[in-house]
């Protein structure tokens, strides 16, 4: 029988960082992961000869620096390649609009389309900057209530008193934007149909939601709070395709003495009569350990991994399978030898296009209308595509001589009345390349490997229940103290030694590291490993991003 300190299941990215802050703290780490490769939705295995295939995540922002920096994985290779500009929004009649890291040269641009928005995107601008200042905190931090957040947030304001009439307008303003349809806060904005288009998306990805769903502006709070090249809210790649980060978290395991054993999937979790976790059987095995953190899928974890016996109240099941997480994105990946040219209303903005992620979204109500259509057939007629060509800027990603693009889709319901089978999956690529045919020419015609994603196979591949790319659902009563549950959100559950890293944790999904992060430092507490920092650390935290804010 062999024993860990810590066992940590899923080599995820959140997994991968909580066996670093482990074993960092100088306790025995293993790290078990059923597939046969690193990284889970952050990976990207050569499933062709010389392409790394972003079989999930393909664009990274949300990856906090600071967690980075202290596991040191610049150190080891990690290069963050900007794109910039983030977005080129394909509008209706030839025209796009780019959304650029810096705020002027986008309202530049958006000034060719009004004068008036052009002033207001400085406005919309600033505001961000500020919701990130306090999502800087809020998301390093374990979960509090939204009321908490806000007195927090009130209690900094009033001591940061430079921060002005502007600064504590932000905080009123903060519940209103949390409930609101993010369609409501772009009107309120700006005049333009154009701009509201061009700024829609970040609401979106990866939900079940339309712009018109109270409440679907938190989605694009969550999406601007990304730090990892150093600018606020900028996306890029990762130098080497996503698995890269993944492999580099797993090399700085390996320094610190983690055994990672892969495809080897862990079948129990095992618990003593007392209540205390054991370890897990795994391949067949019993492996002892006093600690066991799960980066799977709460569901899994506690419905299926969870030893039947172990002392879980019946109302907290019900409510674990009560969650919604319905997914609402498919990813289409293609291989090809020569990048089509824009068709010819659009012809000229290719260098745009490719550097950027460029965005068939030519109006709010486009959107709309997709949206529709998904819930009623299970996926869009006319979907959305964001098309990602990292090749473009990263020539490590596919041999030379070729391109390999990620086609983000939405809307593809989990619900499709085809489940996904071959029939769903041939409409999804003709209705995906008739939409691109709008903007490029012969899109269909140069793919010449095509790799099909959907809800199911995220499901299934991933094994997260509705097959969301963030477990659950970002909605706002799945957030901070309410996720997953509010039993569960301080990553601890009712079996001691037994903790949640996973995406379906505080702060929730995408490639930030932070639930890992911010759980493992929690077992490291109650272990006395670590000091609980004092009450007030939050509050001097933000008052130093506020003044920072005010100051630039």
């Amino acid at each position: 029988m062999t024993k860990y300190d810590a066992i940590v299941i899923g080599a995820g990215h959140n997994g991968l960082v909580a066996a670093c802050n482990l074993a960092m703290r100088g306790l025995r780490v293993a790290v078990f992961e059923r597939n046969r490769f690193l990284g889970g939705m952050a990976s990207s295995p050569e499933l062709w000869p010389g392409f790394a295939v972003p079989i999930g995540a393909y664009v990274i922002s949300l990856f906090r620096r600071e967690i980075a920096e202290e596991l040191g994985l610049f150190e080891r290779g990690l290069r963050i390649i900007p794109k910039d500009p983030g977005m080129t929004v394909f509008l209706e009649g030839g025209k796009v609009l780019s959304i650029w890291s810096d705020p002027s040269k986008t309202a530049k641009e958006i000034s060719r389309i009004s004068e008036r928005d052009a002033t207001q995107y400085a406005k919309w601008s600033k505001f961000w900057g500020f919701v990130g200042a306090l999502l800087d905190v809020i998301y390093m931090s374990k979960p509090l209530s939204l009321e908490d957040t806000l007195e927090l947030a009130k209690k900094a304001v009033s001591i940061a008193k430079h921060g002005g009439e502007e600064i504590s307008r932000y905080v009123n303003d903060i519940p209103w934007i949390i409930s609101a349809p993010v369609s409501k806060i772009l009107d309120e904005y700006f005049e333009s149909e154009e701009v509201k288009a061009a700024l829609v998306e970040d609401a979106l990805v990866g939900e079940m939601i339309s712009p018109s769903t109270p409440g679907s502006s938190i989605v694009m709070a969550h999406h601007y709070m990304g730090n990892i090249t150093g600018n606020r809210g900028q996306w890029g790649y990762v130098e080497g395709g996503m698995g890269s980060l993944s492999k580099i978290l797993a090399k700085r395991c390996s320094e610190l003495g983690v055994e990672i054993h892969l495809g080897v999937e862990v079948e129990r979790i095992v618990v003593s009569n007392a209540g205390w976790v054991r370890g897990v059987i795994a391949g067949g095995k019993f492996y002892e350990s006093w600690m066991v953190l799960s980066s799977a899928d709460v569901r899994t974890t506690m419905l299926k991994l969870l030893d039947p016996e172990a002392p879980i109240d019946k109302d907290l099941i019900r409510r674990i399978k009560s969650l919604r997480s319905v997914g609402a994105s498919s990813k289409i990946v293609v291989a090809m030898r020569n990048l089509p040219k824009l068709v010819d209303k659009y012809s000229g903005h290719e260098d745009l296009a490719y550097r950027s992620s460029a965005v068939t979204i030519p109006s709010i109500d486009y959107v709309e209308k997709a949206y529709s259509e998904a819930l009623m057939e299970g996926m869009s007629r006319n979907p959305w595509v964001s098309v990602n060509v990292q090749s473009y800027l990263d020539r490590t990603v596919a041999p030379e001589g070729w391109h390999i693009a990620s086609l983000f889709v939405q809307y593809t319901s989990r619900k499709s009345p085809g489940n996904w089978g071959e029939e769903d999956r041939e409409k999804l690529v003709e209705r995906v390349f008739t939409v691109l045919e709008n903007y490029y020419s012969g899109f269909r015609k140069n793919a010449e490997k095509i790799m099909i994603i959907t809800p199911r196979d995220i499901e299934e591949m991933f094994q997260t229940p509705g097959g969301n790319i963030f477990h659950i659902s970002m909605s706002p009563d799945q957030l901070w103290s309410n996720r997953p549950d509010r039993e569960l959100s301080n990553y601890r559950t009712p079996v001691k030694g037994l903790y949640l890293c996973g995406a379906d944790t505080h702060p929730g999904g995408g490639v930030s590291g932070v639930p890992g992060y911010l759980c493992s430092t929690e077992a490291l507490i109650d272990a006395g490993i670590v000091r609980k920092k004092f009450k007030y650390h939050e509050i001097l935290r933000l008052v130093k991003g506020i003044l920072s804010l005010r100051s630039s």
